[in-house]
């Protein structure tokens, strides 16, 4: 099942409703960040951010990426 995101950039973020009624937004990789920014960014961890968003590698991230926060 494939998520149907908005193009979202950091100013245009949106909450929606995520599993078990969690909130999340969508963040859209921009140039420069890495997971220790964004993480920092939302006050949540590296790992957390590698865990809901299944990422094989947290060195590599690509512009335009889209990234679930919950909050």
């Amino acid at each position: 099942m494939e998520d149907n995101y908005n193009e979202l950039n950091p100013e245009q973020m949106e909450e929606v409703a995520g599993g078990a009624g969690q909130k999340y937004i969508v963040y859209v990789v921009q140039k420069g960040d890495n997971l220790s920014k964004i993480a920092n960014r939302y006050h949540v961890t590296v790992a957390q951010l590698v865990k809901w968003n299944k990422i094989p590698d947290p060195n590599l991230i690509l512009v335009g990426q889209k990234l679930k926060i919950y909050v």
